[in-house]
């Protein structure tokens, strides 16, 4: 009989798999990602070591501080449609650092679009 303050736990299959919520693919892309909830903003660049929709490993340029709250930016590989750009934004709190190797546990992510290829059209020449 369960008590009513015991919490059910998932254990894993077995002692050698993943405990993380949700699965880890592991991609290298370029990184740009921003400190937020300071005044001087800071900015750096990276690249990634796996990412989920709850958390994303990354190498940054330089060490972050547990407790930060970043905003970063990846740009998609894959075109949507053949020819726009897709930008994966997640934000959240690094949980965990080892010199530039930094672990971002995801609060919120989302994919915004950017057109590739698009030229800037010049004026119109006024006749007269």
């Amino acid at each position: 009989m369960k008590r009513e303050n015991e919490r059910v736990k998932r254990l894993p299959m077995d002692a050698g798999s993943d405990r993380r919520a949700s699965t880890r693919f592991a991609l290298t892309l370029a990184v740009r990602y921003a400190v937020t909830g300071h005044e001087l903003a800071e900015t750096g660049s990276g690249h990634t070591i796996n990412l989920s929709s709850s958390g994303l490993s990354f190498i940054a340029d330089r060490s972050l501080s547990v407790g930060q709250m970043l905003e970063v930016a990846i740009d998609w590989p894959a075109l949507l449609d053949g020819g726009v750009q897709l930008q994966l934004i997640m934000s959240g709190v690094v949980v965990r650092t080892n010199g530039t190797e930094t672990a971002l546990e995801v609060r919120r992510h989302e994919f915004k679009t950017r057109r590739v290829g698009l030229k800037a059209v010049p004026p119109r020449e006024s006749a007269g």
